[in-house]
């Protein structure tokens, strides 16, 4: 995975102010031209950076496609240490989490989680390395619950089984979300953060279902 700068310093600041330039150009061409007709030379002359730096933000194409999904995970592990110290059921905190990172995204954010959405479920290259991903954020969450459990009794089982659960409730949220018409330019963030909460409280009575 990409290694990050700290938040917060001039040099990562102006490396997140590239890196989202870089999406907002991939994401719309992707859409209107094609994913495989847009190359990763096009975006860096489009986006006015070097290949090598493309590469330091980006694992690749896919990692870019992926992005604004990505992103919230990757800021709700940044934040799982104050997230975490929440008392409550296991998986209506990570709930929480997951909905206040979502409020938090930057403007656009919506537009651009629509395409990237759409994407993935239309390439089966970019819904392979979203699996991939979401089983190193995954690893990194379980581990951290782990963590903070430790010496409960089957906590590391417990911790993969509210966390699958979780992203497979954010998963079914996007799907609904981007399959609206014309949700790249109506979808809001209140609609997926109420998509996800219904998603996420209806887990456990559809655990419960049962075959005739």
């Amino acid at each position: 995975m990409t290694t990050r700068p700290a938040p917060g310093t001039l040099r990562s600041r102006r490396i997140a102010r590239s890196r989202q330039h870089l999406v907002e150009i991939a994401l719309p061409a992707f859409a209107e031209r094609g994913y495989d007709a847009v190359t990763v030379d096009w975006l860096c002359d489009q986006a006015e950076v070097s290949k090598r730096s493309f590469f330091r933000y980006f694992d690749g194409k896919e990692d870019l496609a992926l992005t604004p999904l990505n992103d919230v995970w990757r800021t709700l592990i940044a934040d799982l240490d104050s997230v975490l110290a929440r008392s409550g059921p296991l998986l209506e905190v990570l709930g929480d989490g997951l909905v206040e990172v979502v409020e938090r995204m930057p403007p656009g954010w919506e537009r651009l989680a629509v395409l990237s959405a759409r994407l993935s479920g239309s390439n089966p290259a970019i819904d392979a390395a979203g699996m991939l991903m979401c089983e190193r954020f995954t690893e990194q969450v379980v581990d951290a619950i782990a963590a903070r459990l430790s010496g409960a009794s089957g906590v590391d089982f417990s911790a993969r089984v509210v966390c699958a659960v979780a992203v497979t409730g954010h998963r079914a949220a996007v799907d609904t979300w981007q399959s609206a018409p014309g949700a790249e330019t109506t979808a809001t963030r209140a609609e997926l953060c109420a998509l996800l909460r219904a998603s996420l409280a209806a887990a456990p009575s559809a655990l419960e279902t049962r075959l005739p």
